[in-house]
């Protein structure tokens, strides 16, 4: 079964049909939560760089899918990198979310589909935003259900059958993930020519 968030932004409710997007730290450490936002940047780069997102649901689930082991190595990578003792594990399903509340917005508990990130042992806030389609709202954080994470039906980099930002100061900040991406790409190009 796949919930329905009822949530009022500028574009209207998020889509039935949507898949979201999940990073979720190892904990609530602030270097964990540092981690996760360095995560969260590199996979922002790496999807940005496919270009826009499709039309419509199925082949949206698709292109992710199909670069669902580029996304494991990113994270893989990235956690090298920052010399962190932990993995962590990309998802592609239907995955458990808490229920949130931020702005006075309510946002209900349920199952939905997203790529879910999970860093470690996937006990602190997380970021979350909507990769389908392309929209991110304000920001919602909540600790996760270890019980629920049991429950996931996913398909995994491993071959496995699993929006908003926290930036991991307690205070949630509103953030736009394509307009994001698009400064960190301009920023880039730029580096490139300058």
């Amino acid at each position: 079964m796949v919930g329905r968030f009822a949530v009022a932004n500028a574009e209207g409710s998020i889509p039935e049909d949507a898949i979201r997007i999940r990073i979720i730290a190892n904990s609530d450490k602030k270097t964990d939560q540092s981690v996760k936002n360095k995560v969260r940047d590199e996979v922002a780069t790496y999807i940005a760089a496919w270009g826009g997102m499709p039309d419509n649901h199925d082949e949206a689930y698709a292109l992710i899918k199909s670069h669902l082991a580029g996304i494991q190595e990113i994270v893989d990578d990235k956690l090298v990198e920052l010399g962190v003792s932990y993995k962590g594990i990309a998802e592609l399903g239907e995955v458990p979310f808490p229920e949130k509340t931020f702005g006075g917005e309510s946002y209900e508990a349920g199952t939905y589909e997203a790529l879910r990130i999970t860093l470690g042992k996937g006990d602190g806030a997380n970021w979350w935003c909507v990769l389908f389609p392309p929209l991110c709202l304000t920001a919602a954080t909540a600790k996760d259900d270890a019980g629920a994470a049991s429950e996931v039906r996913t398909v995994s980099s491993a071959g496995g059958s699993s929006a908003a930002s926290d930036d991991g100061d307690g205070e949630p900040k509103a953030k736009f993930f394509l307009w994001e991406l698009l400064e960190k790409l301009f920023a880039f190009l730029g580096s490139l020519f300058g």
